[in-house]
């Protein structure tokens, strides 16, 4: 087999996914293009007498962005139970990498795209069913009726939306690597994983800052420490807000060191195997 990297021969796995595994993609799909619908309708009909649900709908685009993303990518090896099937992947006569890219195709751009053609969708719907029949309470100012007004989720909150993004990125990056790290319940050992990562590293950050400050300090910052207070809760001394070049730098930074190192290790998990 040639070594070289190859687009026809990713064409032709990407079709043997599709073909193999294509009903099974559609069946997730429906079910949770439907779960969606039903959930948005409901939040709908319950508040046409009262303001538009926007943060439940903005809670509902994050779980179901969140927990269908992750679920599909902790699942994409699955077959992995199943020796026969294993050894038929590993002995494909493709590269460790165009076997990588179906993966990363399926689970970092088809997935989204169709959750968000999905989501779109559904949200236009429900927002002009709600505006057509949103009935306004007499006693509503002015100034408020604006909350009685449906608006896209796209056009209602760009930022939330970004983060919410580059989040459902990196989790699906972590929950693919879990699917080739563990072969019995992937989604839970890679779950309480991370968890554990987490507080330890949450851990060892505040004994760190305690070694480097002697008194006590409390760090605070959204995704990691951008700012701490120094002193006791009821009596603090003053607080310290990092460098404004660390904060812009570790912003982007974190982000793709994170993604980047999962998909390599996803690399060399799948040349190990192939060994």
């Amino acid at each position: 087999m040639n070594n070289q990297f190859s687009f026809s021969r990713v064409l032709l796995l990407l079709r043997k996914n599709l073909k193999e595994n294509g009903k099974s993609y559609l069946l997730m799909f429906t079910a949770g293009f439907g779960i969606i619908l039903l959930i948005y309708a409901l939040l709908i009909v319950a508040g046409l007498h009262s303001m538009f649900p926007s943060g439940d709908r903005k809670m509902l685009f994050t779980i179901g962005l969140f927990l269908g993303g992750t679920l599909f990518s902790a699942s994409f090896y699955s077959f992995f139970k199943s020796q026969p099937k294993t050894i038929q992947f590993l002995l494909l006569p493709a590269t460790t990498g165009e076997k990588l890219l179906i993966g990363f195709i399926l689970t970092q751009i088809v997935y989204i795209i169709v959750f968000l053609i999905s989501f779109t969708s559904i949200d236009w719907f429900m927002c002009t069913i709600y505006n057509e029949f949103v009935s306004i309470p007499k006693w509503i100012i002015e100034q408020e009726k604006h909350y009685y007004k449906a608006v896209y989720l796209f056009n209602s909150d760009t930022v939330l939306i970004k983060q919410i993004l580059v989040m459902y990125f990196i989790t699906t990056s972590i929950a693919h690597l879990g699917s080739l790290s563990f072969i019995n319940n992937a989604y839970v050992k890679t779950v309480i994983l991370f968890i554990l990562t987490v507080v330890t590293l949450i851990f060892f950050n505040n004994k760190i800052l305690g070694l480097m400050i002697p008194e006590p300090i409390m760090p605070y910052g959204k995704y990691f420490t951008e700012t701490f207070r120094i002193g006791s809760i009821q009596q603090p001394t003053g607080i310290v807000t990092l460098p404004k070049l660390w904060y812009s730098t570790i912003v982007w930074f974190l982000p793709i060191f994170i993604y980047l190192s999962c998909w390599t290790m996803s690399y060399l998990k799948i040349k190990e195997k192939q060994i």
